[in-house]
C-alpha cells in the first residue's frame, strides 16, 4: 500500500516508517523541512506538510494516489513556534479534511490515552480534539490511544531509567497505575491496521499488565528484585516543585506530566492483542538481559551530566574570580612577566583572562554554543599548561598540584564534548 506517515521524524514515527517499509509499503514523510529530514532518513521519500499553516494545492493533488494516510505527529511540550492547538488540532483536521478530498479510504491517528476533551491538561484536550477531526473522516478511521510507550531510545524511558537508579527518589503521592507497551508491539498494531477488514474506530494500545509506578521503575532498574527507596510526596508539593524546574535546561518533567501520571493509564488489553495476533510483550522483558548494564550505565551518565557541567562551570568561574579578585594582584603580575608578558601589559592581560574564563563559565549552559566552548575551554588549558611548563615549571611540583589537575579537568572537558555530539544525543 502507498502511505502517508506524517510525524515521520518522531519516535513513533521512525519506528513505524521502517516497520512499513520491512512489510513492503511504499512510504512517504509528510515533514515540514525535507531538506533536515532526508539527512536523518535518507533513502525514504518526503513531501512537504506544515502543519502550522495550510498546504499549498500540489498537496491536495499528491493525495489522490495515497492509499492510507498515517498521522502520528505529537509535541508535548509547547514552544513559541509550536502549540497544541496547531499541532494536535488544528494540522490533523486539515490534513483529513485534505485527504478526504482526494478520496483516500483510510487514515489513522496516534493519539493519548486519556485523550478527552474535558481531559485535567491541554496536551490531553488537544488531542481529544484532534481524534474529534479523525472520526468525522468520510472514510474509514481509527484513532489509536497508546498508553506509556516504552522504548530504549525514547524521552519518557530514559527518563524512567533515570528514576530507577537513584540511590532515593521523592515521589508524587497520588501516582496511578500505567499500562506501558512495547513500542514494538505498538508499531506492529498500527502496521495491521492498514488492512484490517472491519477496524474499531477507537483503539486503546496498552501492555498487558498494569502496574504501579515504583513497580514499573523497580522492572527497569539493574536489580529488579531490590525494592525501591522511595519517599511519597504531596501533589502540591511535586506540582510547586515541577513549575519551579520546568524552566531548566533538559528537564523533563513538569506540572502536566506529574497530572497526567496521577491520571489512571489503563484499559484492556485484548484488543490489541487480538489485533497483533500474539502475546503483548511483558514490561519485565522491555529490557533485554544483554542490554540492562548497559541502559544501567547510561542512566547514571545522564544522571551525572547535569553535575558534570556544573563543576566545569564552577571551575571556571571560581578561577576567574580568585585571578581578578582573591589572589594579590602583584603576584599575579610577577607570575605574567615571568611567562613573556610585558609589563604594561600584564594588568591589561590578568583582567582579559579572568574575563575569558568567566566567559566561558556561562556561555556553557547555552546549549547551541557548548561544542564550541568546550573546544576552547580545552584549547586554552593546554595553551596555559605549555606556558606554565615552559616559564613557571615549579607548578608541576606543587604540592598542591595546581597542574596535575588540569588533566582531570582535559578528562571531563573532552567527556562533555562527546556527549554534546550527534552520537551522544542520548544522555542529554
Amino acid at each position: 500500500m502507498r502511505v502517508l506517515l506524517t510525524g515521520g521524524t518522531g519516535l513513533i514515527g521512525k519506528a513505524l516508517a521502517e516497520r512499513l517499509e520491512r512489510y513492503g509499503h511504499e512510504v512517504i514523510l509528510g515533514v515540514r523541512d525535507e531538506a533536515e529530514a532526508s539527512r536523518h532518513q535518507p533513502g525514504i521519500r518526503f513531501v512537504q506538510f506544515d502543519f502550522t499553516r495550510r498546504p499549498e494545492a500540489p498537496f491536495a493533488e499528491f493525495l489522490a494516489d495515497v492509499d492510507v494516510v498515517v498521522n502520528a505527529v505529537g509535541i508535548f511540550d509547547e514552544t513559541s513556534r509550536q502549540s497544541f492547538d496547531e499541532i494536535h488540532v488544528k494540522g490533523p483536521c486539515i490534513l483529513f479534511e485534505l485527504a478526504a478530498r482526494a478520496g483516500v479510504s483510510r487514515i489513522i491517528q496516534i493519539s493519548a490515552l486519556g485523550a478527552d476533551l474535558h481531559a485535567e491538561t491541554r496536551y490531553w484536550r488537544s488531542k481529544a480534539r484532534g481524534d474529534r477531526c479523525a472520526k468525522a473522516f468520510a472514510g474509514t478511521s481509527v484513532v489509536v490511544r497508546p498508553s506509556l510507550v516504552y522504548a530504549p531510545l525514547g524521552r519518557s524511558s530514559q527518563l524512567f531509567h533515570r528514576l530507577a537508579v537513584l540511590p532515593w527518589l521523592p515521589w508524587p503521592a497520588a501516582t496511578a497505575d500505567v499500562q506501558p507497551i512495547h513500542l514494538d508491539d505498538l508499531v506492529d498494531g498500527v502496521v495491521a491496521l492498514l488492512k484490517h477488514p472491519d477496524p474499531p474506530p477507537v483503539i486503546a494500545a496498552v501492555g498487558p499488565l498494569a502496574l504501579s509506578m515504583s513497580a514499573y521503575l523497580r522492572l527497569l532498574s539493574p536489580e529488579p528484585e531490590k525494592p525501591l527507596h522511595m519517599s511519597r510526596v504531596p501533589m502540591r508539593v511535586a506540582l510547586l516543585l515541577a513549575r519551579c524546574l520546568q524552566k531548566w535546561p533538559g528537564n523533563s518533567i513538569n506540572a502536566d506530566a506529574l497530572r497526567m501520571l496521577a491520571h489512571p493509564n489503563t484499559a484492556d488489553a485484548a484488543p490489541w492483542a487480538d489485533l497483533l495476533g500474539r502475546p503483548l510483550r511483558r514490561p519485565e522483558h522491555f529490557v533485554e538481559p544483554a542490554r540492562r548494564q548497559q541502559a544501567y550505565q547510561l542512566a547514571v551518565l545522564s544522571n551525572m551530566l547535569p553535575l558534570l557541567r556544573l563543576s566545569v562551570s564552577l571551575t571556571w568561574l571560581v578561577t576567574a574570580w580568585v585571578s581578578a579578585f582573591a589572589y594579590p594582584q602583584a603576584a599575579s603580575i610577577e607570575l605574567l612577566v615571568r611567562a613573556q608578558v610585558p609589563l604594561p601589559l600584564a594588568p591589561l592581560a590578568l583582567y582579559a583572562a579572568a574575563l575569558l574564563d568567566a566567559a566561558l563559565a556561562l556561555a556553557m549552559w547555552i546549549r547551541r554554543w557548548r561544542r564550541g566552548v568546550y573546544l576552547l575551554q580545552i584549547g586554552l588549558i593546554l595553551v596555559y599548561s605549555l606556558i606554565i611548563s615552559l616559564w613557571l615549571p615549579e607548578f608541576w611540583a606543587h604540592p598542591y598540584g595546581p597542574m596535575i589537575k588540569n588533566l582531570p579537568m582535559l578528562a571531563l572537558t573532552t567527556l562533555l564534548l562527546w556527549l554534546e555530539s550527534p552520537y551522544g544525543h542520548r544522555v542529554r
